[in-house]
């Protein structure tokens, strides 16, 4: 987990990034962009959304190729694409409020090599749990 704080958005990202400045991500974190995928929250804030609908996000080490981003992440805050798409509206960030970059259940269930590893295993829960309930079982 990496808990920094929010630098605003960028059009320099996509829509399933969010941003670090490179030099904040191999100093400060284990985080690899390569492989890891992060859920975001606000630190304090309750994590309002069940564990199903959470997406979860590539981090871009932020250089000279992303000039926007990088002005918003100079100490490594996190930027966030704009539209924030990142944490829905209602819920978003004020600048300098801290967040969460979470990979715990990216890095152990083995979703940084497969991000729809968790959708497929979700479906396969609930299929069980409905056969389970059937009249026929």
């Amino acid at each position: 987990m990496y808990v920094t704080l929010y630098g605003g958005t960028s059009p320099d990202l996509g829509i399933r990034q969010v941003g670090i400045l490179r030099r904040a991500l191999e100093a400060n974190t284990t985080l690899d962009p390569t492989q890891d995928r992060v859920r975001v929250t606000i630190l304090g804030r309750p994590h309002a959304r069940p564990l199903f609908l959470d997406a979860f996000f590539e981090v871009v080490p932020l250089d000279e190729r992303h000039p926007d981003a990088l002005e918003r992440s100079r100490r490594g805050e996190a930027v966030f694409p704009e539209g924030d798409e990142v944490i829905r509206r209602y819920e978003s960030p004020r600048l300098g409020a801290e967040v969460v970059l979470n990979n715990v259940l990216s890095a152990r269930a083995g979703f940084e090599r497969d991000p729809a590893a968790f959708e497929r295993i979700l479906v396969e829960i609930l299929r069980q749990r409905r056969d389970d309930r059937s009249p026929d079982a």
